[in-house]
């Protein structure tokens, strides 16, 4: 390979791959700064109101557990109803041995789901509607899948929070994957392998934390990660790293192997090309790799969930 001694920036080889890495660096801010290819998202909370989550005390009463699963779900919704072009869709169940729908259909509308899930709290019959004596986390499970199942146009997720655990039956992990709903576990005051293992088998979330740490959860982790562009970021910045690579062709060539390391012209220009060949073969089995380790399923372009 043979060079005048013109300018590297009057080159193509340079001036090229230089403008495309400047672009997709932009593209990455952007897409960092506006919250660009976030996800639309359906959100199915299931929320213990057994008796353990607020025994000796009133149902509901402030202080307990119980309270502040649903103090935790209103911070939520007002975040998505204040932060989001294209809120989450949300429905809210309640469960001891017996799970019901404490909100209506799936919705957007975060006044109304307060207002319904209010209204349902306030019901003297919700204790006993419940079966609060019992816990059944299997059929918690299966109500929020059944649930988002009907959901075709957004991505599926089902949060469940509780101060137990219980072994996940395979059959409905099995179902959750078949539909891809992503089963995530906030679990109080304790730990679950059960529960972890069903999340971690779902893609999903698996947190442990106090009852009063709940609001902080719901809205710095669960809604950051429910709502997350991560993928596009990951992404624009391979696609910045193959076209740095390739930007640096003719500074390897000419000022490291040539000058520097004094090799011959044809060795030092295929040594610089097959550097900018190899990292765009290898970069994106990297940016696979990245998302497999950050739980990320499929590249954006396929999937944004």
């Amino acid at each position: 390979m043979t060079f005048s001694r013109r300018p590297l920036w009057l080159y193509p080889l340079f001036q090229i791959p230089l403008i495309l890495l400047g672009i997709f660096l932009a593209t990455a801010l952007l897409f960092w700064l506006f919250g660009i290819g976030r996800p639309n998202v359906a959100v199915a909370i299931g929320l213990d109101l057994s008796t353990s989550t607020y025994a000796p005390q009133e149902f509901n009463a402030p202080g307990t557990v119980m309270s502040q699963e649903v103090a935790a779900v209103r911070s939520y919704l007002d975040i998505n109803d204040r932060l989001l072009r294209q809120p989450n869709q949300v429905q809210v169940f309640g469960f001891g041995g017996v799970t019901i729908s404490l909100t209506g259909d799936f919705q957007t509308d975060s006044q109304k789901i307060n207002a319904e899930l209010t209204q349902a709290l306030q019901d003297p019959n919700l204790p006993q509607s419940v079966a609060n004596e019992s816990t059944d986390i299997n059929l918690a499970i299966q109500s929020g899948i059944n649930a988002l199942s009907q959901i075709s146009d957004r991505c599926r997720e089902f949060l469940l929070v509780t101060d137990g655990g219980a072994p996940v039956s395979a059959e409905i992990i099995a179902n959750a994957r078949s539909q891809r709903v992503k089963i995530n576990t906030v679990i109080i005051g304790g730990e679950s392998l059960e529960l972890r293992a069903a999340a971690f088998a779902t893609r999903g979330n698996y947190h442990t934390t106090a009852s009063n740490n709940l609001e902080t959860l719901f809205t710095e982790r669960l809604f950051t990660s429910f709502n997350s562009n991560l993928k596009w970021i990951i992404f624009w910045l391979g696609a910045a790293w193959i076209a740095l690579m390739w930007t640096l062709v003719l500074p390897l060539d000419r000022w490291l192997f040539q000058n520097i390391m004094q090799m011959p012209i044809n060795l030092a220009g295929q040594l610089a090309l097959g550097n900018a060949f190899f990292w765009t073969a290898a970069t994106p089995g990297i940016i696979i790799g990245i998302y497999r380790l950050l739980n990320l399923s499929g590249l954006p372009f396929f999937s944004s969930c």
